[in-house]
């Protein structure tokens, strides 16, 4: 998962209605945490706010049929919120490590870093083998 720069936040609305973003983002905490920053003006921002429940996706597809059952997907569950200054200058460390290009969208007033608490994770590998992982990755 750390070798990946991108993944898929999912959320939902209010009302349920479900969204999906692409993010940046950092593991963290022995696979406890994901951390990704989002500006506070977005839907996904405001679905997090609204409903802190959140799944996050990521893979290492190559889009090459002939490599599908090499494929490994994660899905993370867990809940999201916003960290405050305090609680996120060693995430945000974490983050900018990884994305150093990202450092004024990273530290924009305009800016959230947030955090996912993961419960645990759905590992897919050979196309519908799955494998269901507590949080740290302890079976």
């Amino acid at each position: 998962m750390a070798s990946e720069l991108y993944g898929v936040l999912a959320t939902q609305s209010g009302s349920g209605a479900p969204h999906s973003s692409i993010v940046a983002f950092v593991s963290a905490d022995d696979l406890t945490s994901v951390v990704f920053v989002t500006p506070r003006n977005t839907r996904k921002f405001a679905n997090i706010e609204a409903r802190p429940a959140v799944s996050f996706f990521v893979d290492n597809r190559s889009d090459r049929v002939d490599e599908l059952m090499r494929v490994i997907g994660i899905e993370a569950h867990g809940n999201a919120h916003e960290l405050s200054a305090e609680q996120g200058c060693a995430y945000r460390a974490l983050f900018l490590a990884k994305y150093p290009q990202m450092s004024g969208f990273a530290q924009a007033p305009g800016s959230a870093l947030m955090r996912i608490t993961v419960s645990h994770y759905d590992v897919v590998d050979h196309f519908q083998h799955v494998l269901v992982l507590p949080a740290g990755g302890r079976a």
